[in-house]
């Protein structure tokens, strides 16, 4: 079960390989659906968030929108740009050393920190997307994930 945790979220270092604020602006622009994400619990101002949007067809697969912001501040705010009104999940990370993967332990533990949208809870590895899952309307959405 460690190494299918591990590997979930792992998936979050390629996905996020290449965001740059043009790319994201952008989209956000084209389709009006901004989910704001404020990331809470950062307790080190090194490296970046990594954060990815999904929706339930690729939960862990292939992003939708992604960010990569510094982590700058105890709270740290991004925006992913939702495709179209929805159903999505978030998955990020914060990447302490920015090095753009995401570290585990010998075992597969990740010893940096993680979240998800919802705060969903951890059951022997990454939550369902049902756990993760909320709504994006017109006029986007909101998101508060406390980092573990």
């Amino acid at each position: 079960m460690r190494a299918r945790f591990l590997g979930a979220l792992a998936g979050l270092a390629v996905i996020v390989a290449g965001a740059g604020g043009a790319s994201l602006a952008t989209a956000q622009t084209a389709t009006g659906l901004a989910v704001r994400v404020s990331v809470t619990n950062v307790a080190t101002h090194e490296g970046f968030i990594l954060a990815a949007l999904y929706d339930e067809s690729n939960w862990g697969g292939t992003a939708v929108a992604r960010a990569r912001v510094p982590a700058n501040g105890d709270v740290v705010t991004l925006s992913l740009a939702a495709p179209s009104p929805g159903h999505y999940g978030i998955r990020l990370f914060h990447d302490v050393d920015s090095d753009g993967v995401m570290d585990a332990n010998i075992i597969g533990i990740p010893t940096e920190p993680f979240g998800f949208s919802n705060n969903a809870p951890l059951q022997f590895g990454p939550p369902s997307f049902s756990a993760a899952a909320f709504d994006v309307v017109a006029g986007g959405s909101t998101q508060t994930i406390a980092l573990r």
